[in-house]
């Protein structure tokens, strides 16, 4: 009887082993994603349907606030900055509003030009 238990409780050992290496193998190969990257894709192409990126050699978007107003709106604000011929001069900023639905899709939209600072 003893030897019985010490077998299955070898056996239920290394099957509890072998589904805890399958299960981190498959984790692994799986990309994460989060709820926030489809908001956050919606408004960034919105941006840049408004913006002007004529010449630019880099722009930055930052989200600067993000917030849940509810299970079905996401609220975020983005600076967006842009930069040209690989100068460490901002050229263009823009701050955008944007409010998102569950799926992703807009809701609200508003983006507004920066002043540029005096020299």
């Amino acid at each position: 009887m003893n030897d019985r238990i010490k077998t299955i409780s070898s056996v239920t050992f290394l099957a509890l082993l072998g589904s805890a290496i399958c299960s981190d193998a498959i984790a692994g190969s799986v990309p994460i994603t989060r709820g926030t990257d489809k908001p956050i894709q919606t408004c960034v192409a919105e941006i840049g349907k408004h913006a002007d990126y004529i010449n630019a050699s880099r722009v930055v978007h930052r989200i600067s606030t993000l917030d849940q107003r509810n299970l079905i709106e996401m609220e975020m604000t983005v600076e967006t900055s842009v930069y040209l011929n690989s100068d460490d001069d901002v050229a263009r900023e823009y701050t955008a509003s944007c409010v998102t639905g569950t799926m992703g899709d807009l809701l609200e939209f508003r983006i507004d030009p920066l002043q540029p600072k005096a020299s």
